[in-house]
């Protein structure tokens, strides 16, 4: 063998063993780098864990949410998983919102929950006619905030166009809109107020607002008729009707003597009337007072709202209804001839 070889051999021998040793420790810490983000991934932090609300609020940044996430004990490290979140581009995709979470899901399972924007959300749904008290007592019992709160709510200033013509001192009734609604778990009074006013605001279209105007009351005025005619009949056809047997009494100076306006004082769900229950004293009552009511009573959908705006002319001016049925008489006579026949 070359002696030359054989002492350039031995010369660089001494670096050859440390350099082999120096990239299998580089290896063995790779292979156990990526081993342990793998487990990370897919491992959860506690398999008994118990489901929490997480919040992600609006301009959050991925390092305080990964943060925030290690805090309430849902993963073991910040740090991986927002390298998981880089590497796979999705560090951009987390949306804001409340989130059912739990430490016995996978961080690989929460990722796709917060990127996917699975917020928790709850349904519900208002009927049209509700009152602000109905509204309450529903929400309550669906444990989404207490009728109290609601209610206190309904009480707060509100900056909305729509709301210009509201007399001071009277709340919202008649502007929370009746429909069904995905609320955040964590919804409060305050904000489920707001999505029925943003809905209304919405639902008053420019073509129903130029009819508002062309009508000659204001918004909280076709609101409150309209309130009155949504309990009154159910059936789109006779709502057209009603508002204009309403409408005709007010032009000619009538008492519009609604007994959805008695229903509303007395918080009764009776069809018919004494005598006294009509002379019961409130600024609600339409027996005692021609003209509108001092405000809505209840929350109408848009169906009644249009009714109002566009009627059907009529000559009626008195009604009443039974078994879904809607009679409808001109003079007084012909009206207590067909209660004489109907009701009595």
């Amino acid at each position: 063998m070359n002696k030359k070889f054989v002492q350039k051999y031995m010369k660089y021998q001494r670096f050859i063993l440390p350099g082999v040793i120096a990239l299998g420790v580089v290896l063995l810490v790779f292979v156990l780098s990526i081993s342990y983000y793998l487990v990370f991934l897919n491992l959860p932090m506690n398999k008994k864990g118990t489901e929490i609300t997480f919040v992600v609020a609006k301009g959050d940044g991925v390092r305080v949410i990964a943060a925030n996430l290690q805090k309430d004990k849902l993963i073991s490290q910040d740090f991986t998983f927002l390298v998981y979140l880089k590497l796979s581009g999705q560090a951009s995709n987390i949306q804001a919102g409340d989130y059912k979470l739990s430490a016995s899901m996978s961080p690989l399972t929460i990722a796709d929950i917060l990127t996917k924007g699975r917020v928790s959300s709850k349904k519900i749904t208002i009927p049209e006619g509700w009152n602000i008290d109905d509204i309450g007592t529903y929400l309550e019992k669906q444990n989404v905030v207490t009728k109290a709160d609601f209610a206190n709510a309904t009480q707060k200033s509100y900056s909305y166009d729509f709301l210009a013509d509201k007399p001071a001192g009277q709340g919202l009734e008649g502007y929370l809109f009746p429909d069904t609604y995905q609320i955040s778990a964590t919804a409060n009074a305050e904000t489920i107020v707001k999505l029925l006013l943003d809905n209304f605001g919405e639902k008053l279209t420019p073509d129903l607002r130029a009819a508002i105007s062309k009508s000659g009351m204001n918004i909280y005025e076709t609101v409150t008729l309209s309130s009155i005619v949504e309990r009154e009949v159910s059936k789109p056809e006779d709502r057209k009707v009603v508002a204009g047997i309403f409408l005709n009494r007010l032009n000619t100076g009538m008492a519009l003597e609604s007994c959805a306006t008695i229903q509303y004082i007395l918080k009764s769900n009776e069809e018919r009337f004494t005598y006294e229950q009509t002379r019961v004293e409130s600024p609600y009552n339409t027996y005692l007072y021609p003209g509108l009511p001092v405000g809505p009573i209840g929350n109408p959908g848009i169906d009644s709202i249009r009714a109002v705006l566009f009627p059907e002319k009529t000559d009626y001016l008195y009604f009443f209804s039974v078994s879904g049925t809607t009679y409808y008489s001109k003079t007084l006579d012909e009206h207590e001839a067909k209660i004489a026949k109907y009701l009595d």
